[in-house]
């Protein structure tokens, strides 16, 4: 039961459908357990996992990516890193902080977080992060958003080597905004909520839906799309991150068991609270949004 390494875009790096990362925002999930250092090394060893998103600030990814590096595995791992605040000296500060709390010299790809406008690519932020590639430090860069067409149009001006997006059931408009817009010239996909923190994981019965999504058909609902190179997966448990690895190995939903995914992400987007979302920028768009 073993993960297997796929093309990263055109970026060259092997990475495992599933990338590991240490949280996630859960929204209506409970609060449970959270991995140890140990159970990092465990998914590394056990499950097959050789990429993770790694931050400074996550001790227990750290550490355990730290032992990884030690026991002479490095050569084996792609590492990703996302910088939370624009401008090109954090840029840079963030990502040299991270490279020396897990003992490397470099990290795989080092992505620019939440953008929110072109002005985030200002005051030098971009600008780093091509430095970082030119001198090694990083072979692949890119930026998340929340703003398919913004993404959009951006990743057509600069071009990024991996692109980090919203992507579930019940926010399928980067389907046609993001992935058809791009056509076969698109970067690497990233994808992240895949449970919509959460919501996905939860019946609606009201609504005609006693059963809700499990986490791994969550997984395997991202991936099914061609465009998708990989998704994050933040699982609380050496238990949770085993069951979402063998709903993967499973490989894509069938087309049956995808429309019926759909069907439901559409009821959990209509049953969202409405009103102005801050943290997006947007107005409670259709099902499909």
């Amino acid at each position: 039961m073993r993960l297997s390494p796929r093309p990263f875009g055109r970026t060259g790096l092997p990475v495992t459908p599933l990338v590991l990362a240490h949280g996630a925002i859960r929204g209506s999930a409970s609060r449970g357990p959270a991995l140890k250092p140990e159970d990092v090394e465990r998914a590394f060893h056990e499950q097959g996992v050789t990429t993770f998103l790694v931050y400074w600030a996550w001790p227990a990814m750290v550490e355990g990516l730290r032992r990884l590096v030690r026991a002479g595995h490095r050569h084996e791992l792609v590492l990703l890193t996302e910088t939370g605040l624009p401008g090109g000296t954090f840029v840079r500060r963030s990502f040299e902080k991270t490279a020396r709390a897990v003992g490397v010299d470099h990290v795989d790809v080092c992505i620019l977080g939440w953008l929110r406008s072109r002005g985030g690519l200002g005051l030098g932020s971009w600008k780093a992060l091509e430095k970082l590639k030119d001198e090694g430090k990083t072979r692949a860069i890119g930026f998340s958003s929340h703003d398919r067409l913004l993404a959009t149009a951006v990743a057509r001006e600069i071009r990024p080597d991996v692109l980090m997006l919203r992507y579930n059931a019940a926010h399928r408009g980067i389907e046609r905004q993001v992935f058809d817009a791009l056509g076969n010239d698109r970067p690497a996909i990233l994808a992240y909520t895949a449970t919509r923190w959460g919501f996905l994981l939860k019946p609606l019965p009201a609504r005609g839906f006693p059963e809700a999504m499990r986490a791994g058909e969550c997984y395997r609902f991202v991936l099914s799309h061609p465009a998708v190179d990989a998704v994050l997966c933040a699982a609380r448990s050496p238990e949770e991150l085993r069951e979402d690895v063998e709903a993967v190995l499973a490989g894509p939903l069938d087309p049956g068991r995808l429309e019926a995914c759909r069907r439901f992400g559409d009821e959990v987007h209509a049953a969202a609270r409405g009103g102005w979302r801050w943290m997006f920028r947007e107005a409670p768009g259709p099902p499909s949004a």
